[in-house]
């Protein structure tokens, strides 16, 4: 009896397990360092050429007749009716000092305020860029030397979709290095990239945790492998979700995969977005000097005095009232978006305490469960100890049993034979 009771027991235990492995999901394969990075290498293999600087060209300005030459691109030469002015002074036949680059064609419409040193072009100076028809305005300070600038580019984005003001913020270092990072008043979803070996490779973070967590499994934070020729992902992924779990994937064959990544590679993809962090912390400091050239220029032309010869008044001042036709939009694209956000923080905290209720409801079933378990358990110990019990009391009983003794039989009259004849018939007892 007790090898039945310990086989009933790990019956149920293998029953038991049996079934949490049918319900729990395979583990992720685990992959090295090298096939990790095997995308990252594969880009970073390929030839890549620093960029060339801009072929020096200039045009005289319109306004000026005294030599001094401006200097502009093989785009702008090339436009229909394309026409320059200069509002600045002039030395040794170049554009000097502080002043405004006004660009002007059948097709687009550019002004630069920039301060030039007299030589043909200095690229460390600051400067701010109006294109008034693609409504971007880019505030920029270049490096020590090419390619090495610090920009942030601000699109005016009043498209079908609705008004947005659109960021980028850009590093560039002295090796072609990139830092980007790219941000919109009305979205609360940002990207970060950290572009290598001249535009071979970059690495791109997706983060949404701003914004209210209405669905748990929805992802809030991404990183990604890209190849920016083809803009296309490749190699590993990593998500992180808004319950807090994260997932590593990889592309294989225009599929992904889930995977465990080591930790090592996970580190360097982290170290990675530092590296953004830190190099774009100093940029608002390194755009003031662009900032100011802005206010000192904008406070000398926009006082109702200035004009430049040739070129109408109403196209001078434009760069003085420009952002102006933005104001209407961008107040009811905020407005529209906060009320956007009261309704996800309410959807948020409607879907939070339905979790909370589920987990509740979770954690009662599972204790219920758990004393059910507990009872059964209970009533298997107690049925295996009665049947115990009983069992020892019928062994102990058998070893105390004795045989009854039997006594002979002793026919009457002892062991005496009497016979008896009647007739022919003799009988003996």
């Amino acid at each position: 009896m007790k090898m039945r009771k310990c086989f009933y027991l790990v019956s149920i235990a293998s029953v038991i397990s049996c079934i949490s492995s049918a319900y729990a999901a395979p583990k992720p394969k685990r992959i090295n360092y090298q096939e990790a990075s095997e995308f990252e290498r594969s880009l970073l293999a390929k030839p890549a050429a620093p960029p060339a600087p801009s072929e020096k060209l200039y045009v005289q300005p319109s306004n000026k007749a005294e030599p001094c030459k401006l200097p502009t691109s093989r785009d702008q030469l090339e436009r229909s009716h394309f026409r320059a002015y200069w509002d600045g002074e002039c030395r040794d036949g170049f554009a000097f000092g502080l002043g405004r680059d006004i660009a002007v064609s059948d097709t687009h419409h550019v002004e630069q305020i920039t301060i030039h040193d007299g030589t043909g072009g200095d690229w460390s100076a600051p400067r701010v860029t109006y294109d008034f028809v693609s409504n971007i305005v880019v505030y920029a300070v270049g490096g020590s030397q090419f390619p090495a600038v610090t920009e942030l580019a601000e699109k005016m984005d009043n498209s079908i979709n609705g008004f947005n003001a659109l960021q980028t913020l850009s590093i560039v270092d002295e090796q072609g290095n990139g830092y980007m990072i790219q941000s919109a008043a009305f979205n609360p979803q940002r990207y970060f990239l950290r572009i290598q070996n001249y535009g071979a490779l970059a690495f791109k973070f997706s983060d949404n945790s701003a914004a209210p967590v209405v669905n748990p499994n929805a992802v809030t934070f991404a990183v990604e492998i890209i190849d920016p020729k083809t803009n296309a992902p490749g190699g590993v992924t990593i998500a992180r979700y808004g319950n807090g779990a994260v997932a590593h994937f990889r592309r294989v064959n225009g599929s992904t995969e889930p995977v465990r990544l080591p930790t090592a590679y996970t580190e360097h993809l982290q170290a990675k977005h530092q590296e953004i962090l830190t190099a774009t912390s100093s940029a608002s400091a390194t755009l003031k000097r662009a900032q100011q050239i802005e206010r000192e220029y904008l406070y000398k032309a926009c006082n109702g005095k200035g004009s430049v010869r040739g070129l109408n008044q109403a196209d001078y001042t434009k760069i003085c009232t420009w952002r102006d036709q933005f104001k209407e939009p961008y107040a009811l694209a905020s407005a529209n978006y906060q009320r956007q956000l009261e309704i996800l923080q309410q959807r948020a905290a409607t879907a939070e305490q339905q979790r909370q209720i589920q987990q509740q409801i979770a954690t009662q079933q599972y204790m219920l469960q758990q004393q059910r378990n507990q009872q059964t358990w209970n009533e298997v110990s107690q049925a295996n100890n009665q049947l115990q019990q009983q069992t020892q009391q019928t062994l102990q009983g058998l070893q105390s049993w004795q045989a009854p003794q039997v006594q002979p039989i002793t026919p009457p009259g002892g062991n005496k034979v009497i016979c008896n004849t009647v007739g022919i018939i003799t009988t003996c007892r």
